[in-house]
């Protein structure tokens, strides 16, 4: 019981330091940018309208911390490795909203057999919000999708287990750093929620991502 509290302690900490973090990121971020406007801020051309946003991730599996709710003894480990690929293609309807898709795919090695292959795909929708009008650091808080064949979230991708068919629903928090006019960076974090069947979660997942934006004006 006594190591049950800890944890749950110790998890609350984390969700308040991280949250801290990012109340003192986003207000520094205001404050900078209400200070210069957008044709001073090093060229950086504002997200208006019809604006595409192409994002690339690539993720090992050890960054998730995984929730899996169901009968852990029925999971088998193969061995094997997985890195999974999201690209994400998302189109600034307003300067404030964005809504695209995104498209996941992983690849599995296997040590013992030398083995390589899909280990899961899938594809889906993606709404994106920017509280805050601003042009070259700009927080946003995203909802997205998937659905597709062998997904899983953590160490269930890692199983010899056939998924099947699987949606995969997720929250993230993010902050877009653009370098240059057309390049940036970003990092996210939040829960992605997954089942074989809709609005049914039979595990959920805790994971960071670090990516690559492309921004390209009509």
């Amino acid at each position: 019981m006594n190591k049950k509290v800890l944890v749950r302690s110790c998890k609350i900490l984390t969700s308040a330091l991280v949250l801290v973090l990012f109340a003192g990121v986003i207000s520094n971020v205001i404050y900078a940018q209400s200070q210069n406007s957008s044709a001073d801020n090093n060229g950086i051309r504002p997200l208006n309208y019809d604006v595409g946003i192409h994002g690339l991730t690539a993720n090992t599996h050890w960054l998730s911390d995984l929730h899996y709710k169901g009968n852990t003894d029925s999971l088998s480990f193969d061995g094997s490795s997985e890195l999974e690929f999201v690209y994400r293609n998302v189109r600034t309807m307003f300067p404030r909203l964005g809504v695209g898709y995104q498209v996941m795919a992983s690849f599995f090695t296997n040590g013992e057999n030398a083995d390589f292959g899909v280990g899961g795909w899938g594809i889906g929708p993606i709404v994106r919000a920017y509280p805050f009008k601003t042009d070259q650091i700009q927080p946003y808080v995203q909802l997205n999708s998937l659905f597709g064949n062998n997904m899983g979230l953590g160490t269930l991708a890692n199983t010899n287990k056939d998924l099947g068919f699987r949606v995969r629903f997720g929250l993230r928090a993010g902050m877009a750093v653009r370098i240059s006019n057309n390049v940036g960076i970003f990092t996210e974090i939040g829960y992605d929620w997954e089942s074989d069947r809709l609005f049914k979660s039979d595990s959920r997942n805790l994971q960071a991502n670090i990516g690559i934006d492309y921004y390209l004006f009509n």
